[in-house]
């Protein structure tokens, strides 16, 4: 009961303080206003009108929520703690060409709407680079957690023994798939080696079998240029033979032709 007594003493003496300041201050109750109209931006999906939305864009840029801006599916947590966010580049392009389409600089003339444009675009193209989304999830995983454990904090016991059994369920799900994904990567790595180790001893063979091919052809041309001259020298030598039997000859008819001169002589010189 004390307990009580003092929270609804404390709410009281907090709303006092802050009308306090709205009647003294105008600029707080000002940036109030803004506040207020900041959060109905947030929360504005449908009906909204070129300024609504060029206001609502810039708002998420300055959030750095592009999830809202594109008026997406915010990121869940899974069962293990990490962010998960189950929509397709195809959704991100459509949501994308309805909200360009509504404050294109064309339609809208002014800075605001040309700053909305450039940012929209740059949302567009993080959510659908794989790299991009990544680090924007990683950056929204706390936020995503709070959600949950809002959820969480506003369910019932019942509901609660129920969430935990199907996030344990999920988590063993999960696990199990991330070991199968693990030993299929491991799988795909170890192929990889053998096929290059392959590959590469493929190419050494193939390259010892040039050098020695080279060395054969080397090899055969220093025969085939020795028998050539071997046989060059046998011609020359037979040749060589040929004209040593034909001046023989010649020398041995010049001699009986001079044997023949003499015996004549004698028989023409008289007698003593």
């Amino acid at each position: 009961m004390a307990d009580r007594a003092f929270e609804r003493l404390f709410t009281q003496a907090a709303v006092e303080t802050e009308e306090t300041f709205e009647r003294e201050d105008p600029e707080h109750r000002k940036q109030k206003r803004q506040r207020t109209v900041e959060d109905q931006l947030r929360k504005m999906t449908d009906d909204m009108t070129a300024k609504d939305a060029i206001q609502r864009i810039l708002l998420a840029d300055k959030d750095r929520d592009y999830f809202r801006m594109l008026a997406l599916p915010l990121p869940e947590v899974d069962a293990l703690g990490r962010p998960t966010w189950n929509v397709t580049p195809i959704e991100v392009s459509k949501a994308y060409r309805k909200l360009s389409i509504l404050v294109h600089p064309d339609k809208n003339p002014g800075d605001e709407a040309r700053q909305a444009f450039e940012v929209l675009n740059k949302a567009h193209r993080l959510l659908k680079d794989a790299g991009g989304l990544e680090t924007i999830l990683k950056d929204h995983l706390s936020k995503a957690k709070a959600r949950k454990e809002e959820e969480e904090a506003r369910a019932t016991v019942e509901e609660r023994v129920v969430l935990i059994a199907q996030q344990q369920e999920e988590a063993k799900t999960l696990r199990k798939q991330e070991a199968d994904a693990l030993n299929a990567e491991i799988v795909r790595q170890m192929k990889e080696k053998q096929e290059k180790a392959m590959k590469k001893k493929e190419a050494e063979a193939a390259s010892k079998y040039r050098r020695c091919k080279n060395i054969v052809d080397r090899n055969s041309g220093s025969d085939s240029d020795e028998e050539d001259a071997k046989k060059r020298a046998l011609e020359a030598a037979q040749k060589t033979g040929d004209n040593s039997e034909s001046d023989d000859e010649d020398a041995q008819r010049r001699r009986q032709a001079l044997a023949k001169r003499r015996q004549q002589q004698l028989r023409k010189k008289p007698a003593l």
